[in-house]
């Protein structure tokens, strides 16, 4: 083995030298300084923008309409899953209703932090506990109706 390679023949010499290497890379690495994750080389201290109210007002608001929908998605479904199940169409909806009240509370939520972009907290609870409402009340008029009418045609 130390024809072919003789550096192995010298391993007093060799070793030594390896780790004065290795400890001169540790130390200018750890010498050096560090850089925040995230942070580009053209601007290191500039931070993002926050958006402004208008484009956070447009992203609760898309939220709150994919959680309506999202929501009537849910009742619709319920209630085609156990029309054959709960023969009364008000009990079924009402039923469809409590599975899918939490879509319900995050619809709150984001309508709330739409309507607070230009309005006072009050406002706003009041404002989305009516569009929480109205949501929910015509989603159970169409999940009864749609009860109803899986019922006749079977």
């Amino acid at each position: 083995m130390t024809r072919k390679f003789p550096i192995f023949d010298r391993p007093h010499r060799i070793v030594p030298a390896l780790f004065c290497v290795a400890a001169a890379l540790l130390l200018a690495g750890c010498a050096a300084p560090t850089k925040p994750h995230g942070a580009s080389p053209a601007s290191p201290a500039t931070h993002p923008a926050a958006p402004d109210a208008a484009t956070l007002r447009e992203r609760h608001l898309a939220a709150a309409d994919a959680a309506a929908n999202q929501y009537r998605t849910c009742l619709y479904g319920h209630v085609a899953r156990y029309v054959d199940l709960v023969p009364d169409p008000v009990r079924l909806a009402d039923e469809a209703a409590a599975e899918c009240a939490p879509i319900t509370a995050r619809f709150r939520r984001e309508r709330q932090a739409a309507i607070m972009t230009y309005t006072s907290a009050s406002d706003a609870a009041q404002q989305a506990d009516a569009a929480t409402l109205a949501l929910q009340t015509d989603g159970l008029r169409v999940a009864r109706a749609r009860a109803t009418e899986l019922r006749a045609l079977q």
